[in-house]
């Protein structure tokens, strides 16, 4: 007996993603990493808005190269941008830098999608040929595999994000948050970083302007995710820098942003070369 579940078809692949992460994702690009014809790791991402096609690529690549097994990578793309007929498709740059970094690395991209609110489509192939026609979400979410793993227990949410417990503090103090927040999001990182170390080290009571400052710290999500490294590395100086960390590398393996292995039967082992103009 097995609890492999197998996966025949793209839509399978995309109906597997957000039962993966716990969501559906926006304006995000998800990796998916290919061990044969099983599946590895997943990694989701903001989608590129300013990012610089090359540094992207070369970023993803380090991220993906985090899994030694892996022999190749898959690509979905969910935005909601949709260009006109005859236009280049969304972050084309972005994913011609992609494709170039991991054939570079040994691990090419074998294949991928674009999933708007409306439909999904292959990003790879031209879709003017009328070979690769946009198919419906519906395929997605009635599909085989969705039901398999809803019948298995798992379930996501609609949207990203988490679900918080209403604010149970004193009536004042989350407006006295909000007008901490100004302060907090126009400094360095360190400010905050320091404050926390303070914080972490005093005796006796705390006077209550500074308890709404080191709340209002995890208000901004970049310093926030530092003081969460910071508790296993206190030298990392931004989260930027802590790609191993937030992997799992070298800590105990309770919940990383890399999920699963599943079976990956049929998939065809030819990887594509370019994300326009590539006959069926």
């Amino acid at each position: 007996m097995t609890d492999a579940i197998r996966i025949s078809s793209p839509a399978d692949i995309l109906g597997f993603i957000p039962h993966s992460l716990g969501f559906v994702p926006r304006e995000s690009f998800v990796f998916l990493t290919m061990r044969g014809k099983t599946l590895g790791a997943t990694l989701r991402v903001d989608a590129p808005a300013s990012a610089e096609p090359a540094g992207f690529a070369a970023s993803m690549r380090e991220y993906l190269a985090l899994d030694t097994q892996a022999t190749a990578v898959l690509l979905a793309i969910y935005t909601a941008s949709t260009p006109a007929p005859g236009q280049a498709r969304p972050f084309h740059d972005h994913v011609e830098a992609v494709i170039e970094a991991l054939d570079t690395a040994g691990t090419p991209l074998q294949d991928a999608w674009l999933v708007t609110p409306s439909h999904w489509q292959n990003l790879l192939c031209d879709s003017d040929a009328g070979c690769c026609p946009p198919e419906s979400l519906e395929s997605i979410t009635d599909g085989q595999l969705n039901a398999e793993l809803v019948f298995r227990g798992s379930s996501y949410q609609k949207t990203p994000g988490t679900n918080y417990a209403p604010f149970a503090g004193p009536a004042d103090r989350e407006e006295q948050i909000r007008n901490a927040l100004p302060g907090v999001l126009g400094a360095e990182l360190a400010p905050g970083r320091e404050l926390w170390a303070e914080a972490m080290t005093r005796d006796g009571w705390m006077d209550p302007a500074t308890a709404v400052e080191l709340l209002a710290c995890f208000q901004r999500p970049d310093l926030r995710d530092t003081l969460f490294c910071n508790v296993i590395d206190p030298e990392l100086p931004n989260a930027e820098e802590s790609g191993n960390l937030l992997m799992g590398e070298g800590i105990a393996q309770t919940g990383t942003a890399w999920t699963g292995r599943k079976k990956l039967p049929g998939t065809s082992s030819t990887p594509h070369r370019k994300a326009t103009g590539r006959p069926c």
